[in-house]
């Protein structure tokens, strides 16, 4: 498995692909997923270039869901991979998230690291996300390695966990 990878912001392109279909939470920094059992996030891709964000997670078994709009920063080099997310119920509508997606691999069909700016709810973050549950033991202590290489993933590193899935 190849953990080469893509840094959008500094080549400039970002298939807006790369982000679409369901990713789940393996290692976070985000108090927010001790709480909250099976964290994943679903992006759908808008024509307009918007991306829908959906998040879900589970509280003592039952349900939880909270749906954004996340909004392209800019052009090119300076706003590929950056996004500001907005919730679309009370009170998450009032409080934008700037986001940016830091590395993936190259076709994002494996692994994608982000990281969070802070929100009235929420600290600022990261996230390592993977398209299965659990991340696999091969690619564990190799995606670890490439995110402390990440300068903006340095001051997560130390608060790393991985949430609970069933």
């Amino acid at each position: 498995m190849s953990l080469a990878a893509a840094f959008p912001g500094r080549t400039g392109r970002l298939d807006p692909h790369a982000v679409t279909g369901t990713w789940y939470v393996t290692r976070t920094s985000l108090p927010l997923w001790r709480r909250l059992d099976n964290p994943s996030v679903t992006y759908a891709l808008l024509p307009d270039g918007r991306v829908v964000d959906t998040v879900r997670a589970t509280a003592a078994g039952r349900p939880r869901l909270i749906v954004g709009l996340d909004r392209p920063l800019g052009h090119g080099a300076e706003g590929a991979g950056r996004f500001e997310w907005r919730g679309l119920t009370f009170p998450t509508c009032l409080t934008p998230s700037r986001w940016e997606l830091l590395a993936h691999d190259p076709q994002a069909q494996v692994w994608a690291v982000t990281v969070f700016a802070p929100t009235l709810f929420t600290p600022a973050g990261l996230d390592v996300y993977t398209r299965t549950p659990r991340l696999l033991p091969d690619l564990e202590a190799p995606l670890l390695r490439l995110v402390d290489t990440l300068p903006q993933a340095r001051p997560f590193l130390a608060r790393l966990f991985a949430p609970r899935h069933d």
